[in-house]
């Protein structure tokens, strides 16, 4: 469905929102891998979660890799496709606990800077 460069965009948007607390939870995680089951390059967001994890990639540095990923591929990013990783945020936030304030600021700056590409 979404191309390489997307999913490794989404895979570092996920990590930062879950580093957001301190620590991943495999609740996100699991919840990112049944989001993505049928995608052929489901593979690459987990990847890119984790090779964030392991090396100890800030919130800020996974974030700003992610948008620069989705801004290199703009042209795939309908509004379908905006609303979707919205989406997917949204219930990976929720997944551990409900949705904190932090991660709740993190998917509207996200959202605002996603709408205008």
């Amino acid at each position: 469905m979404y191309s390489p460069d997307l999913c490794m965009g989404l895979g570092s948007l996920v990590y930062a929102l879950s580093k957001l607390d301190g620590s991943l939870q495999r609740e996100e995680i699991q919840t990112v891998r049944e989001l993505f089951a049928s995608d052929p390059h489901a593979d690459l967001v987990i990847y890119a979660y984790f090779i964030r994890e392991n090396t100890g990639e800030s919130v800020d540095e996974a974030y700003a890799f992610g948008m620069r990923r989705l801004m290199a591929q703009r042209v795939e990013l309908n509004e379908q496709t905006k609303k979707r990783f919205v989406s997917i945020l949204r219930r990976v936030a929720r997944a551990h606990e409900g949705i904190s304030r932090q991660e709740r600021a993190f998917i509207r700056r996200f959202w605002h800077e996603i709408r205008h590409l």
